[in-house]
């Protein structure tokens, strides 16, 4: 996916799918060198295993369903549509999905990409 370099909008009923034999759907929406935007769909039994970002701080939207976002050193937060969670830069984390319940997230981080002329696919996730 090339920069996002102009006004743009799409419509998140429109991007949601599901994929029982994948690990989980995920979209890249948006990405400048400031900010990184994806959409993923998880099914039940789906996860984003712990993993850390050094330089970048996050914030997960629950479109949809019921999940919780996991912490190595922290309580666990339960979320369901509507729920916003912000995590610090530094702090290790996942996504796990509760029985039985699909999840929508999106997530921004920031800062987006180190250098502004690379895409998404040739940048370190991070």
């Amino acid at each position: 996916m090339a920069l996002t370099d102009a006004i743009t909008a799409m419509n998140f009923d429109d991007l949601i799918e599901f994929d029982k034999d994948a690990r989980l759907v995920r979209k890249k929406l948006f990405q400048s060198d400031i900010v990184v935007c994806e959409l993923v769909c998880y099914e039940p039994g789906q996860f984003t295993k712990f993993h850390v970002h050094p330089n970048q701080d996050e914030i997960f939207f629950c479109m949809d369903g019921e999940g919780v976002i996991t912490f190595a050193e922290a309580e666990d937060m339960p979320i369901r549509k509507g729920s916003v969670v912000f995590v610090p830069k530094g702090t290790e984390h996942g996504v796990n999905t509760l029985d039985g319940r699909r999840l929508v997230v999106v997530f921004t981080k920031g800062p987006g990409l180190p250098n502004p002329r690379k895409t998404m696919e040739g940048a370190a996730n991070g």
